[in-house]
């Protein structure tokens, strides 16, 4: 049997990452709630447009915690490349949510 020189080393605090990734972006929802309420409640809805609102704000909440995470665990070009694809999937996720939103109500 060869064995590859080459190992994946997967560890535990790996798939805690991973896990906490997920749950981050699967967070979006209330996120976007929490972001509604304060913008209206501030007043500034009026002034900020609602892709903003919805969609980027919710989306840097949710992608703070992972990246902050990444930056201590991972290499500098790891935790970027792991910030960028927690980013890219939350406001994927986010636009899902918003265009929900108008669909339902």
């Amino acid at each position: 049997m060869a064995t590859s020189s080459k190992t994946l080393n997967v560890g535990v605090r790996d798939v805690g990452f991973s896990l906490l990734c997920i749950v981050s972006v699967a967070a979006i929802l209330p996120v976007q709630f929490v972001s509604l309420i304060v913008f209206d409640t501030i007043g500034l809805d009026q002034f900020i447009s609602s892709t903003v609102i919805y969609t980027v704000v919710p989306a840097v909440v949710v992608t703070a915690i992972p990246a902050i995470v990444a930056a201590r665990q991972y290499n500098r070009r790891g935790s970027r490349v792991i910030t960028a694809a927690v980013f890219i999937a939350a406001i994927l996720a986010s636009v899902l949510m918003w265009s929900g939103f108008f669909i339902i109500g």
